[in-house]
């Protein structure tokens, strides 16, 4: 009788492998020819898609930012130094001064630093900023003199998040201003009502809003997965996910929760 029911739990376990295993074939499979499908709808179109290059990644949950007035003093204070008096305005903006000059945080995230900044190379002193507070590093457009700008990407989770940017403003390798985004280090997981949209489905959004705009593209190289910043001075602040489509011509962005496409 033992020997009879553990031959019945094997045949069950290798049931359940088996079956197993013809479903994740069977999904394979079907995303081979969605992939297939894309290639040709694209091809039709005049452009080029690579089955290589449509991603097979799962997009993250929208997260709900809570504001941190800790990062923003210390982001104040990097700029500033310490000894800052904190002030705050009707509208939720908190400000922090001393005699270095004044930092502005808004509740929707931006933020404005001007004054008397540090005086050591303000290139190295830009990307030290954007280690330290989660940015890519930052794009400068300067002249021979080491006057211009500079421009870097927030990331949240290592995660671009295409509309949350830095300016920094340099002068003859001095840095002047810094204004941009802030974002919160920490997020919280929001559920959403019905799937976010795969890569395959923000190929289509992008494919739509292509033909809409008339925009000519020869062929999509590349796509990935990063946020949308959402919410003003009167709504909370949240990421939702979103498809970075790049094309020969510029970037496309598809939100995930919304499908709205979006050129850069």
């Amino acid at each position: 009788m033992k020997n009879i029911i553990i031959m019945i739990l094997v045949l069950l376990n290798g049931f359940l492998l088996g079956s197993l295993a013809m479903r994740q074939t069977a999904a394979v499979r079907s995303r081979h020819r969605t992939e297939a499908q894309l290639v040709s709808l694209f091809a039709a179109d005049g452009m080029t898609l690579e089955e290589g290059v449509i991603s097979r990644e799962t997009p993250p949950p929208s997260l709900s930012l809570s504001r941190n007035p800790e990062r923003e003093r210390e982001a104040a204070e990097f700029f500033l130094g310490p000894g800052l008096v904190r002030s705050s305005l009707e509208d939720g903006t908190c400000l922090y001064s001393s005699e270095s000059g004044v930092a502005q945080f808004r509740s929707n995230g931006a933020f404005d630093i001007v004054g008397s900044l540090p005086s050591q190379d303000g290139v190295e002193l830009c990307r030290k900023f954007c280690k330290r507070f989660s940015c890519e590093e930052p794009v400068f457009s300067l002249d021979s003199q080491r006057s211009g700008t500079g421009t870097a990407v927030c990331l949240y989770g290592k995660r671009p998040v295409y509309n949350s940017t830095v300016l920094f403003t340099l002068d003859q390798g001095k840095l002047l201003t810094v204004s941009g985004t802030l974002l919160p280090g920490e997020g919280a997981a929001v559920s959403e009502e019905r799937e976010p949209l795969s890569a395959a489905a923000a190929l289509t959004s992008f494919q739509q809003i292509r033909r809409e705009s008339y925009a000519v593209v020869s062929a999509v190289t590349d796509m990935y997965l990063c946020y949308e910043l959402q919410g003003s001075t009167a709504s909370a602040l949240s990421l939702a996910p979103a498809w970075c489509i790049v094309t020969d011509a510029s970037k496309y962005y598809v939100n995930c929760v919304t499908g709205v496409a979006a050129a850069d």
